[in-house]
């Protein structure tokens, strides 16, 4: 890693304290495990600090472990040519991140998607106060989030309300 870079991890270690839980580089790939208190912060930080400038979100995706749910941001530097990994674990009660659309407007519709399929509250989204205009996949009177471990489907009997009962 370069110094620059370095650097700027030194910094952000400085700036997240106990918010940041682990730092590695794998392979070329940078991996952050961030508290979710101190998402935001990071994710501002990966975005404008010298020899990071981790510019351009690739992905954002979840998982439910049936214990918790992790998110992971998928990041990707263009004038480094670089990949950083930010990843959070959230308790399964009351389960929210912060929106990043206000740092990468392209986050949007991925956190959409994750508040569509696993019910994470994504705080401070631009349309975090209406659930209904947070789906994106599912119908807007679907019942629960599909991708939790704990999920049990309303079975409707009309194929384009909800899930349906097969063999």
């Amino acid at each position: 890693m370069s110094a620059p870079a370095e650097a700027a991890l030194d910094a952000l270690r400085k700036a997240l304290g106990d918010g940041l839980q682990s730092c590695s580089l794998d392979g070329g790939t940078l991996r952050l495990q961030v508290a979710s208190a101190s998402l935001h912060q990071a994710a501002l930080h990966l975005r404008d600090a010298d020899g990071l400038r981790f510019d351009y979100p690739g992905d954002l995706f979840a998982w439910d472990t049936g214990e918790r749910f992790v998110v992971v941001y998928r990041l990707w530097s263009t004038t480094l040519s670089q990949t950083a990994l930010l990843r959070v674990e959230l308790e399964r009660e009351g389960a929210a991140v912060a929106s990043v659309t206000d740092i990468w407007p392209g986050m949007n519709w991925h956190e959409r998607e994750v508040y569509d399929l696993y019910g994470i509250e994504i705080v401070g989204h631009p349309d975090a106060g209406d659930p209904t205009r947070m789906r994106i996949l599912l119908p807007k009177d679907w019942e629960g989030f599909p991708f939790r471990k704990d999920y049990v489907p309303v079975f409707s009997g009309d194929p384009l309300h909800g899930p349906q009962e097969t063999n």
